[in-house]
């Protein structure tokens, strides 16, 4: 299906950015793209290699410092995929978030992302775009009190909370998306929130293997194991990064589809996760077996991001597919 529409992918080098605009491309869509610098060629000749890109990808420098490096590629544009937001760990000195008092870990690590999201959105209101999907995190699913099924209403973190604790990291995203969500709701944007955890799958661009996920395996591939010196008893949430993707669009191409949505497949055991990697790794690799029993992983209520209509991988199949691709040595001397 092609069509005359524009979409805006802010952060279109980035992990889930530049899946968004790959998923754009194979949609039919224009895509105007922005990234910190469109004259890196180290980022841009990937983008620029996806199918459908030579004739409806554009690539804009914009910062989101600055609301009016935006007003170029948001012009005529239907909607605005903010994917530019990564989690800041340190403050500008390199000292960790977790060590700063608490107005340096709202000024430096919050602050930025707040105001940066909102810049965007100022630009996409002034260009009367309509539809904005916005990418957050799970970090701001965790309220106070835990609850024994999370959805999207009920698992809502407490910024306030998360700042007393000095988790400014996971702080950030909650206070993004109420801003987001407050200034939507005066200017009548629609805003979808979506909200990934580790997301794995074959990637554009080899920087995207630097990620924690993507280098923790290729380490376990080359027979290193870096992250657990043993099986830890708790749990992670995973989704394949293309169905990530598929759920953004998916989200805006929903006429009725607005606030908050998981992005993830499931939540596993690190038990059952280092079972299914075992099956591709060698055991040189594998951390020490859990001391005791695991945890019950964190459960979902997931009635919202099934009416997207995305149909996801499971773990197993998007574990399956990652270290495979892995195998193949996509970018040259990766795999080892």
């Amino acid at each position: 299906m092609m069509t005359d529409k524009i979409v805006c992918v802010a952060g279109a080098s980035g992990l889930v950015g530049s899946n968004i605009v790959k998923q754009a491309l194979q949609k039919g869509y224009r895509v105007h793209g922005t990234m910190r610098d469109a004259n890196d060629e180290s980022k841009t000749k990937y983008l620029m290699a996806l199918p459908g890109a030579a004739e409806r990808l554009t690539l804009f420098s914009a910062n989101a410092e600055d609301s009016k490096t935006f007003d170029a590629p948001l012009e005529n544009a239907d909607a605005v995929f903010i994917a530019c937001f990564p989690p800041i760990y340190k403050a500008k000195d390199g000292t960790p978030a977790k060590e700063l008092d608490r107005e340096r870990g709202y000024d430096e690590i919050i602050r930025p992302v707040r105001d940066g999201c909102l810049n965007i959105l100022d630009a996409a209101n002034r260009h009367g775009v309509k539809s904005a999907v916005l990418c957050s995190s799970t970090s701001s699913t965790n309220p106070p009190q835990p609850v024994e099924i999370k959805t999207e209403q009920n698992a809502v973190s407490d910024a306030e909370h998360q700042m007393d604790q000095k988790k400014y990291t996971a702080a950030e995203k909650i206070v993004m998306e109420d801003a987001a969500a407050y200034f939507c709701q005066k200017h009548g944007i629609r805003l979808c929130v979506m909200l990934p955890t580790m997301m794995t799958g074959p990637v554009i661009m080899p920087q995207h293997l630097e990620g924690d996920s993507h280098a923790r395996f290729i380490e376990m591939l080359n027979g290193n194991n870096t992250h657990h010196e043993r099986v830890p008893a708790g749990s992670m949430s995973m989704s394949h990064i293309e169905d990530v993707a598929q759920l953004f669009i998916a989200a805006y191409e929903s006429d009725n589809a607005q606030g908050r949505y998981f992005a993830v497949y499931d939540s596993w055991s690190w038990q059952a996760i280092y079972e299914e990697v075992a099956k591709h790794v060698p055991e040189s690799a594998l951390p020490q077996p859990l001391d005791g029993q695991p945890e019950q992983p964190t459960r979902f209520d997931f009635s919202r991001r099934n009416s997207l209509g995305v149909s996801m991988r499971d773990i197993p199949t998007t574990l399956e597919e990652t270290l495979n691709w892995m195998k193949t040595d996509p970018f040259n001397a990766v795999y080892q």
